[in-house]
Protein backbone atom coordinates (compact mmCIF):
# COMPACT_ATOMS: atom_id res chain seq x y z
CA UNK A 1 0.00 0.00 0.00
CA UNK A 2 2.68 2.48 0.99
CA UNK A 3 3.68 2.14 -2.90
CA UNK A 4 -0.03 3.23 -3.85
CA UNK A 5 -0.04 5.83 -1.54
CA UNK A 6 3.44 7.14 -3.33
CA UNK A 7 1.70 6.85 -6.83
CA UNK A 8 -1.49 9.03 -5.60
CA UNK A 9 0.68 11.64 -4.26
CA UNK A 10 2.61 11.74 -7.40
CA UNK A 11 -0.90 11.98 -9.64
CA UNK A 12 -1.66 14.78 -7.52
CA UNK A 13 1.34 16.59 -7.71
CA UNK A 14 1.30 16.15 -11.12
CA UNK A 15 -2.29 17.52 -11.70
CA UNK A 16 -1.71 20.58 -9.32
CA UNK A 17 1.32 21.22 -11.70
CA UNK A 18 -0.24 21.06 -14.86
CA UNK A 19 -3.05 23.42 -13.24
CA UNK A 20 -0.04 25.49 -12.04
CA UNK A 21 1.16 25.36 -16.15
CA UNK A 22 -2.35 26.18 -17.57
CA UNK A 23 -2.68 28.95 -15.41
CA UNK A 24 0.61 30.70 -15.71
CA UNK A 25 -0.18 30.22 -19.99
CA UNK A 26 -3.15 31.97 -19.44
CA UNK A 27 -1.81 34.92 -17.42
CA UNK A 28 1.07 35.10 -19.69
CA UNK A 29 -0.91 35.49 -22.93
CA UNK A 30 -3.33 38.09 -21.30
CA UNK A 31 -0.30 40.09 -20.47
CA UNK A 32 1.11 40.07 -24.10
CA UNK A 33 -2.44 41.10 -25.54
CA UNK A 34 -2.35 43.72 -23.10
CA UNK A 35 1.15 44.82 -23.98
CA UNK A 36 0.09 44.65 -27.61
CA UNK A 37 -2.90 46.53 -27.29
CA UNK A 38 -0.99 49.15 -25.89
CA UNK A 39 1.67 49.30 -28.63
CA UNK A 40 -0.84 49.47 -31.45
CA UNK A 41 -2.02 53.01 -31.94
CA UNK A 42 -5.83 53.19 -31.85
CA UNK A 43 -7.67 54.24 -34.85
CA UNK A 44 -8.87 57.56 -33.42
CA UNK A 45 -5.93 58.66 -32.97
CA UNK A 46 -4.32 57.74 -36.07
CA UNK A 47 -7.22 60.08 -38.06
CA UNK A 48 -6.64 63.33 -34.80
CA UNK A 49 -2.86 62.47 -36.33
CA UNK A 50 -3.71 62.93 -39.94
CA UNK A 51 -6.43 65.50 -39.73
CA UNK A 52 -3.53 67.69 -38.21
CA UNK A 53 -1.55 66.91 -41.63
CA UNK A 54 -4.06 68.01 -43.57
CA UNK A 55 -4.15 71.56 -45.06
CA UNK A 56 -7.20 74.05 -47.15
CA UNK A 57 -10.08 71.67 -47.46
CA UNK A 58 -8.37 68.58 -46.76
CA UNK A 59 -10.54 67.91 -43.61
CA UNK A 60 -14.32 68.38 -45.74
CA UNK A 61 -12.04 65.70 -48.29
CA UNK A 62 -11.17 63.55 -44.90
CA UNK A 63 -14.87 63.67 -43.65
CA UNK A 64 -16.90 62.94 -46.89
CA UNK A 65 -14.90 59.99 -47.58
CA UNK A 66 -14.95 58.73 -44.18
CA UNK A 67 -18.94 58.88 -44.41
CA UNK A 68 -19.29 57.81 -47.79
CA UNK A 69 -16.53 55.10 -47.96
CA UNK A 70 -16.25 54.46 -43.55
CA UNK A 71 -13.82 51.19 -43.89
CA UNK A 72 -11.28 51.81 -46.74
CA UNK A 73 -10.92 54.98 -45.64
CA UNK A 74 -9.78 53.71 -42.29
CA UNK A 75 -7.39 51.91 -43.87
CA UNK A 76 -6.02 54.64 -45.92
CA UNK A 77 -5.85 57.05 -42.92
CA UNK A 78 -3.56 54.16 -41.11
CA UNK A 79 -1.37 53.55 -43.92
CA UNK A 80 -0.97 58.15 -44.22
CA UNK A 81 -0.35 57.78 -39.94
CA UNK A 82 2.55 54.81 -40.51
CA UNK A 83 3.98 56.79 -43.56
CA UNK A 84 4.40 60.26 -41.15
CA UNK A 85 5.71 57.61 -38.17
CA UNK A 86 8.02 56.07 -40.34
CA UNK A 87 9.58 59.26 -42.27
CA UNK A 88 8.67 58.57 -45.33
CA UNK A 89 6.04 61.15 -45.38
CA UNK A 90 7.31 64.85 -44.21
CA UNK A 91 5.15 67.25 -45.45
CA UNK A 92 1.50 68.23 -44.84
CA UNK A 93 -1.78 67.05 -47.38
CA UNK A 94 -3.28 69.46 -49.46
CA UNK A 95 -7.26 68.85 -49.49
CA UNK A 96 -6.50 68.70 -53.77
CA UNK A 97 -3.84 65.43 -53.25
CA UNK A 98 -6.28 64.13 -50.58
CA UNK A 99 -8.92 64.29 -53.22
CA UNK A 100 -7.24 62.96 -56.00
CA UNK A 101 -5.69 60.04 -53.80
CA UNK A 102 -8.83 58.82 -53.25
CA UNK A 103 -10.07 59.48 -56.44
CA UNK A 104 -6.95 57.12 -57.41
CA UNK A 105 -8.37 54.15 -55.38
CA UNK A 106 -11.23 54.28 -56.79
CA UNK A 107 -13.18 55.86 -53.70
CA UNK A 108 -15.56 58.55 -55.94
CA UNK A 109 -15.28 61.19 -52.67
CA UNK A 110 -18.61 63.43 -53.62
CA UNK A 111 -18.02 66.92 -51.68
CA UNK A 112 -20.45 69.46 -51.47
CA UNK A 113 -20.50 72.54 -53.66
CA UNK A 114 -22.62 75.17 -54.71
CA UNK A 115 -22.34 78.28 -57.23
CA UNK A 116 -23.11 81.48 -55.78
CA UNK A 117 -22.95 85.01 -57.36
CA UNK A 118 -22.36 88.37 -55.39
CA UNK A 119 -25.54 90.83 -55.76
CA UNK A 120 -25.46 93.87 -54.16
CA UNK A 121 -22.72 93.12 -51.97
CA UNK A 122 -24.33 89.53 -50.96
CA UNK A 123 -23.56 86.63 -52.19
CA UNK A 124 -26.52 84.15 -53.63
CA UNK A 125 -26.85 80.73 -54.28
CA UNK A 126 -27.32 80.10 -57.93
CA UNK A 127 -30.23 77.96 -56.87
CA UNK A 128 -32.13 80.91 -55.34
CA UNK A 129 -31.30 82.76 -58.55
CA UNK A 130 -33.32 79.43 -60.88
CA UNK A 131 -35.88 79.65 -57.41
CA UNK A 132 -37.01 83.28 -58.48
CA UNK A 133 -37.00 83.03 -62.44
CA UNK A 134 -34.99 86.08 -62.77
CA UNK A 135 -32.43 86.08 -65.15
Amino acid sequence: MPDSDADELEAIKRRKMQEYERKRAIIERQAAESKSALQKPKPEDDLNFVKSKLLGRGQEVLDAALFQYPKPTQEVVKYIANLYRTGQLNEDIPGEDLYDLFHSLGMMVRLNTTISYVKDGKRVPLSQKFKKGTA
